[in-house]
């Protein structure tokens, strides 16, 4: 019976991945030219007696342009229960999340976690990926598309599709050829 309600818990705590919180987290906002409090609360939808709590001693029509206020943050979470090869640095790149945030998020001391054990993922903490670049490759004598292909570890078709290639067979010594 207690294995039945640890599988529930860590089923209903995977289905439910997000969770939207209200918490006291701030991210650090700087002022602008033409800033004033009531138009930075404005913008970020909050209240300028919010903005003075988490500011003391802020003067509200002295604000200078590139002086850091805090702002509030609305916190989202998702969990994650600890799979097998599972460490805090390996959730924080799937998560796409700082290991820093990661660890402080669970008060964690080192990057090991225990298998079972549920984290909390701080997705307002999220990092969006780089841009992807192009990759590309130019074609050597001798070279053929088949070869240049396994190379990169991608199909002949989609060699053909990147390159809008008409002959697969006819490339030559220094075609540049997209590759990824």
């Amino acid at each position: 019976m207690k294995k039945l309600l640890i599988l529930l818990t860590v089923m209903m705590l995977s289905f439910g991945a997000l969770h939207a919180a209200q918490a006291a987290e701030t991210a650090q906002y700087t002022v602008k030219a033409g800033d004033t409090l009531w138009a930075i609360a404005n913008e970020l939808d909050t209240t300028v007696v919010k903005l003075l709590d988490l500011n003391p001693g802020i003067t509200p029509d002295r604000l200078q342009v590139g002086q850091k206020i805090a702002v509030p943050v609305d916190v989202l979470w998702s969990y994650h229960v600890v799979q097998p090869g599972d460490n805090a640095k390996s959730l924080a790149a799937q998560y796409r999340v700082p290991l820093e945030g990661l660890m402080e998020a669970n008060n964690l001391k080192s990057t090991k976690l225990t298998v079972g054990q549920t984290i909390r993922i701080p997705m307002h903490l999220y990092i969006p990926p780089a841009e992807e670049k192009e990759t590309t490759h130019v074609v050597e004598i001798g070279e053929t598309l088949f070869q240049i292909a396994k190379q990169y570890k991608v199909t002949l078709a989609e060699l053909v599709e990147w390159n809008n290639l008409e002959d697969p067979d006819m490339i030559f010594a220094g075609q540049k050829l997209i590759v990824g």
